[in-house]
C-alpha cells in the first residue's frame, strides 16, 4: 500500500467512491437527497479542509482519507475513509490509522463521526482502539484517546 497526496485530477474518483460507499447510508440517516443535498456539501468542504491522501495498491487509486489538525490542537479529525469495495477488511484502514498515528507526534487523541447506520465502519474503529464518546447531528463522535499522550 503506498500513500501520497490527492490531486485534483483524483476528485472524480474521490467522490464516485464516496458515493458509491455512503449514498444509501447518509440518504437514510440524514434523510438527504444526494445530488441536492450531501454532493453539493461534500464538494464546498473538499475545497476547503483538511489533508487528502490516495491510497494506492497495484499502482491504482483503491481509496482516499480525509483529515484535519485544528491549529495548536493535540488531535487529529478524521472526515473520511473510503476504500473500494474489494479492498475493503484487508487491512487498508488500519493501515491508514497507523499512518496518522505515525506521522502526527503529541497527539492526545483522534477523531471523527460515524452515521448511527454504518455498522461496517462502527465495527472497524471498534477494532482499532476507539470509543464512542456521543451522538451529534450527524452521527456517533468516535475517539481514541492515546495512552502516552492522555489528559
Amino acid at each position: 500500500m503506498k500513500i501520497r497526496n490527492a490531486l485534483q485530477g483524483d476528485f472524480d474518483f474521490i467522490l464516485n467512491l464516496t458515493r458509491q460507499n455512503m449514498e444509501r447510508i447518509v440518504t437514510e440517516e440524514w434523510n438527504a437527497d444526494w445530488e441536492k443535498d450531501v454532493e453539493p456539501n461534500f464538494v464546498n468542504l473538499w475545497k476547503t479542509e483538511g489533508e487528502k491522501k490516495i491510497i494506492e495498491a497495484d499502482n491504482r487509486c483503491v481509496g482516499y482519507f480525509w483529515f484535519e489538525q485544528p491549529q495548536e490542537e493535540k488531535e487529529i479529525f478524521i472526515n473520511s475513509i473510503q476504500i473500494v469495495e474489494q479492498f475493503q477488511r484487508k487491512g487498508s484502514g488500519t493501515e491508514v490509522i497507523s499512518w496518522l498515528l505515525k506521522g502526527y507526534h503529541n497527539l492526545d487523541c483522534v477523531r471523527g463521526i460515524v452515521q448511527r447506520n454504518n455498522d461496517h465502519a462502527s465495527n472497524f474503529f471498534r477494532r482499532n482502539g476507539f470509543r464512542f464518546i456521543k451522538e451529534t447531528e450527524s452521527g456517533i463522535l468516535i475517539e481514541r484517546e492515546l495512552k502516552e499522550n492522555v489528559r
